[in-house]
């Protein structure tokens, strides 16, 4: 699952679930999107599939995103250095979360231990952290990530720092909350 796949639907799934205030702010590098002639993802694609549109001139894809179903908006931009997915959580903390992008099967190079590590570090380096954080880390539900969440949101130092590793399933589901 690429990153900015994990990265949208856990802000789909703020706003669809009402655990969020509009907007919520998506940060995404466009070599993620595309390098040259090669595109990565398809980012307007994807929206438009899970019900998101914008008025921004075609072929833009940073931009402001509305869904007729859901109340609020996405913000898509790629400003560095303030977490991957940033929102003002319904009970008054602001999310921070750092996403990572990941396989959905196990395989035999283990990329989910570096790829959480690297997450975490790039969570706790962050140099603008707001009053009440909720600080996370956002990698995809696989059999491998959920196996290393479920074990490292007990690890005492990750729990000390009130850390919380969120799973984001294609199906739209986000564990560990």
């Amino acid at each position: 699952m690429p990153e900015a796949e994990v990265s949208i639907r856990l802000a789909h799934f703020l706003l669809q679930r009402k655990m969020a205030t509009s907007p919520v702010r998506v940060a995404i590098d466009g070599a993620q999107v595309k390098t040259g002639d090669r595109i990565h993802f398809e980012l307007v694609s994807f929206m438009k599939e899970l019900g998101w549109t914008t008025t921004q001139a075609s072929g833009s894809w940073q931009a402001t995103y509305m869904n007729k179903c859901i109340d609020g908006a996405i913000e898509i931009h790629s400003a560095p250095g303030q977490g991957d997915v940033t929102a003002a959580l319904s009970n008054g903390h602001t999310l921070i979360a750092e996403a990572k992008k990941g396989p959905l099967s196990r395989s035999k190079a283990s990329q989910e231990y570096p790829l959480m590590r690297e997450a975490i570090g790039q969570l706790m380096t962050i140099e603008n952290i707001p009053d009440k954080p909720f600080l996370s880390i956002a990698v995809p539900h696989s059999p491998k990530f959920a196996e290393l969440a479920e074990r490292w949101r007990r690890a005492p130092l990750i729990s000390q720092a009130g850390i919380k590793i969120l799973t984001v399933a294609q199906s739209g589901e986000v564990h560990g909350f």
